[in-house]
């Protein structure tokens, strides 16, 4: 079975790369056109799109299904996009791509990493979210991303390789307790690290989001209560085509004196509902398919 699940994993491993030099030889624009064009023709009419139908009828019962389906539809755009600029992310890296990511309030986010504290800079699945860690290092911030591996191994090496590429070197951190202990290391470095707040997490704790209960991750607000360092949100839009707006707002802080425990459960649901504020305002640009509720 294990031999069998490598061949697998091989095969796969080797589709994507396959399709990813299809990207490349396109070009940045046409790729994520093309990638757009694609999912948008074909993402709706999969069975994984009933549950992103399910998720926003759950949480936006006032849309009509008209509405629903242009989110969808527009949803697997972005994603196709997405994937037809994995092939390219190294490019954003360059002087002369700058133009392709504005990022508002980016004084705030280098007054905060001057202050020598480091921080824990969070999103969640919007838009190209692999340029969040990206940000980081445009803006002069050290530190690690958090990931989660993938199933696939071949994928999961090739997808920590070209982050680390991306970023300049910063740590890859995957979650569990190797990631913990690298986290850790960091906060007592005073570096920052970013990370993804919008998934659900089984161990995690209690909050709310579109009023409904998820189980969300607590180590942001942990680690704003234990190390005393600002959670920095952040939101990715997609202005045109291969074209980007990391807006970042004000910080969330742990309140001195405050019970550690209450604390921990105020700003985990400060986080939600920053991100639920998100996805509302372009609700067609998040990740609606994962098991967010459940």
């Amino acid at each position: 079975m294990a031999k069998k699940h490598t061949v697998i994993h091989l095969l796969e491993y080797l589709g994507l790369k396959a399709a990813l030099a299809v990207f490349g030889v396109m070009g940045l624009d046409r790729a994520s056109a093309a990638g757009g064009r694609l999912a948008r023709f074909v993402g709706p009419k999969t069975g994984v799109s009933n549950r992103a139908r399910a998720n926003i009828r759950r949480v936006m019962p006032d849309l009509s299904p008209e509405e629903i389906e242009r989110i969808i539809a527009d949803m697997w755009e972005n994603l196709g996009r997405t994937v037809g600029e994995y092939a390219h992310l190294e490019r954003f890296t360059r002087p002369e791509e700058r133009h392709r990511i504005e990022v508002v309030h980016a004084g705030a986010l280098r007054s905060i990493a001057a202050s020598g504290n480091g921080g824990v800079f969070i999103s969640g699945h919007f838009s190209n979210w692999e340029l969040l860690p990206l940000v980081m290092r445009l803006e002069g911030l050290e530190g690690g991303d958090v990931y989660r591996r993938a199933n696939n191994p071949f994928v999961n090496e090739w997808m920590v390789s070209l982050r680390e590429s991306i970023t300049g070197g910063a740590i890859q951190i995957p979650k569990g307790g190797v990631g913990a202990r690298l986290i850790v290391r960091l906060m007592r470095e005073n570096k920052f690290v970013a990370m993804l707040a919008d998934q659900k997490m089984n161990d995690g704790v209690e909050a709310r989001l579109f009023g409904l209960r998820a189980m969300t991750t607590g180590a942001p607000a942990g680690l704003a209560v234990r190390y005393n360092v600002p959670i920095v949100p952040a939101c990715i839009e997609r202005l045109k085509g291969a074209h980007f707006r990391i807006t970042v707002y004000n910080p969330i802080t742990a309140r001195p004196g405050a019970d550690p425990f209450e604390d921990v459960m105020r700003i985990t649901q400060e986080i939600n509902d920053f991100l639920e504020a998100r996805i509302r305002e372009r609700p067609h640009e998040w990740f609606w398919m994962h098991n967010r509720w459940s």
